[in-house]
């Protein structure tokens, strides 16, 4: 699902917890990038290389260049979409994960804090208590590589709903 706001998808978690009698919500910050990177280091769970990312997930590639020959990020392998593409298109990582590179930015719960990482605890930080930007992690299909690792974030206000905004919705485990 795409263009949907944060506010939009926090509604959604609270509707599905309703629903399900289970409690769902937005992943923090720090739980997208574990599950992101599934027990590796490397840039991208596919590893270093941009060019492997084609496999895991969909970024501007050689596809995308073909219909926007004028864009001069792309990765030279092809993962067939121009687009969004279907969930599930791609190989999982390594914990089960798919589409966590590239296809739509996903919003996480933390507020986006420039310099976050340096006043946080280093075990399962939180993010700042406030703030005007809610983090965004993974990417999209009309990035370039770079924008698509594991490591990368972005803000945007919580209002906003666009073509490449999605979510993915974290489920609190039961006491």
């Amino acid at each position: 699902m795409v263009n949907v706001s944060w506010n939009d998808a926090k509604a959604f978690c609270e509707w599905l917890s309703k629903k399900e009698k289970k409690t769902y919500r937005l992943p923090t910050e720090a739980e997208w990038e574990y599950a992101c990177r599934a027990g590796t280091t490397t840039r991208y769970s596919s590893g270093d290389d941009p060019e492997t990312l084609a496999k895991v997930g969909n970024v501007a590639d050689a596809t995308a260049k073909a219909k926007f020959p004028d864009w001069t990020w792309t990765i030279k392998a092809s993962d067939g979409y121009v687009y969004t593409s279907p969930v599930g298109s791609f190989q999982p990582n390594a914990f089960g994960l798919y589409d966590m590179h590239g296809n739509a930015w996903q919003w996480c719960a933390d507020w986006c804090g420039r310099d976050s990482y340096a006043k946080s605890p280093v075990d399962d930080p939180s993010g700042p208590t406030t703030g005007s930007l809610r983090v965004l992690r993974g990417g999209c299909w009309n990035y370039n590589a770079g924008f698509c690792r594991s490591a990368d974030r972005n803000g945007i206000t919580p209002g906003n709903r666009l073509y490449d905004l999605g979510f993915r919705v974290s489920r609190v485990p039961a006491d």
